[in-house]
């Protein structure tokens, strides 16, 4: 197995260690007005206000592996981010994609930001691979800008790459812990046609005990928690009838 490189982290959070490990992952998020790959069933008048739950019964079916293959010729998953991939996120979900018969590798870096990876060259390199699925957790480090909406073109830029490589992406948020000052939102507004994975509107709150020392990351608890509520999200938007680990839009847009 491979370790993705990392660097220094510039806000107060913790490094972790993990490695490229294997099993798989998915994005989803708010289209463009010119886009038709959604199909509108309601309105949601804000990121935080759709969850996009389904019924257990729907959820036990989509979850069934489909076909995944094997050797050289198995689906797999491109997890990228920063340091909250590894705050127990990719440790809870890559043993799930594994028992699902697909590969699930991680790049993440610390201390990155949604204009990093829109201009990453060795996001590049990954794409030309091919994955079945892209999960991208963004936006840590961008809670606090006084103007989320400047990052509306790296947004874009960076979900039309991988849409262009991939036909399933899922932008999993951040679990905030102090609000944010509205990058969320412009993720929301700008990350289709990828799915949007709202965190804090899915998973809730996370206790004191649920974040590290530095009231910040997830703890084993906490991530064990937002890794089990995002794959119950995505196994309810796995399409049976399609390629292994394409998704079915149904959530709720404007």
């Amino acid at each position: 197995m491979a370790r993705a490189r990392r660097r220094p982290m510039a806000h107060p959070a913790t490094r972790y260690l993990a490695g490229i490990t294997l099993g798989l992952s998915v994005i989803a998020c708010r289209p463009r007005a010119r886009s038709t790959a959604f199909h509108v069933v309601g309105a949601a008048a804000s990121a935080s206000e759709w969850s996009g739950a389904r019924p257990s019964a729907v959820r036990a079916a989509a979850a069934t592996p489909s076909g995944a293959g094997v050797g050289d010729g198995k689906p797999w998953v491109l997890h990228i981010g920063d340091s909250f991939v590894e705050a127990f996120l990719e440790q809870n979900i890559a043993p799930r994609f594994k028992a699902a018969g697909a590969r699930y590798v991680v790049q993440s870096e610390t201390a990155t930001y949604t204009t990093t990876w829109a201009s990453s060259r060795e996001l590049d390199a990954w794409l030309d691979l091919r994955p079945s699925l892209v999960l991208i957790t963004l936006g840590a480090n961008e809670v606090s800008l006084p103007a989320p909406e400047m990052r509306s073109r790296a947004v874009e830029r960076l979900v039309q790459r991988i849409s262009a490589a991939t036909p399933s992406c899922v932008w999993i948020t951040p679990l905030t812990w102090n609000g944010d000052t509205g990058i969320l939102q412009v993720i929301y507004d700008h990350c289709g046609p990828c799915l949007f994975f709202d965190s804090d509107a899915v998973v809730g709150d996370l206790s004191a005990s649920e974040r590290q020392a530095d009231r910040i990351h997830p703890s084993p608890r906490g991530g064990a928690r937002w890794a089990s509520a995002f794959w119950d999200w995505l196994s309810d938007h796995r399409d049976p009838g399609g390629p292994p680990w394409s998704l079915t839009r149904f959530e709720r847009r404007l």
